[in-house]
């Protein structure tokens, strides 16, 4: 089948860029063989690709730019992904860090912010702006002469976590003696956060060495 020359020569500039398909380009091979009119059409296109140049460099600076794009995109990914990692990352350590503070135990130091005060008949314990959960009570009952003496000795432990995230508008009580466990016998209460070992059956000497180590709280 014949085509025609106009067909021909709006095609020829897809041929001679090879952008066309393959059975258009045996199309017009068969038919620039045969008609020297086209064929001069298409020499032409040569010739004008001689004269103008710039075409070629200009297509050269758009491959480079479509590849400068495409290294720019992939190291966009990169630093995407790097980034996602690093946030990732950053989430881990918090979540670590915060268990490891949630589980980190510590004596509460004596401040201010403890007190304690006989309220309804029971010792009770104020600690502000913290919070403790654990409470260690040693009660400790003395003969000096004829004068008996007893003294209750505690302290409170917490975290770290807690100690930093309690505000200082909270408050936090903690019995030390009920009422049914005869809290009005109670001469001195103090916190004494040191060796607790054998503190029962310590005689007079280093059981006082223990009361100047500790902070009286309370007394009748």
């Amino acid at each position: 089948m014949k085509y025609p020359c106009g067909i021909i020569q709006d095609l020829l500039p897809l041929y001679h860029d090879g952008v066309c398909s393959q059975e258009s380009r045996q199309i017009i091979e068969a038919h620039l063989e045969e008609c020297s009119d086209c064929k001069q059409s298409y020499l032409s296109l040569g010739e004008s690709d001689a004269l103008f140049p710039v075409s070629q460099e200009k297509e050269s600076e758009l491959k480079k730019a479509a590849s400068f794009r495409a290294v720019k995109q992939k190291l966009l990914k990169k630093q995407f992904i790097a980034a996602v990692a690093a946030l990732l990352l950053c989430a881990a350590a918090i979540m670590v860090f915060v268990g490891v503070m949630k589980h980190t135990q510590q004596v509460i130091s004596y401040g201010e912010h403890l007190s304690v005060s006989m309220v309804d008949d029971q010792l009770m314990a104020r600690l502000q702006g913290n919070e403790a959960n654990y409470l260690k009570i040693k009660r400790v009952e003395t003969t000096q002469g004829k004068q008996n003496k007893t003294y209750l000795f505690f302290y409170l432990s917490g975290t770290k976590w807690d100690e930093w995230t309690t505000r200082d508008e909270v408050f936090s009580e903690y019995v030390l003696c009920p009422a049914d466990k005869s809290a009005e016998q109670i001469d001195q209460v103090l916190y004494y956060t040191g060796d607790y070992t054998g503190i029962e059956s310590m005689n007079a000497n280093e059981l006082q060495q223990v009361i100047e180590q500790s902070v009286l709280l309370w007394q009748q």
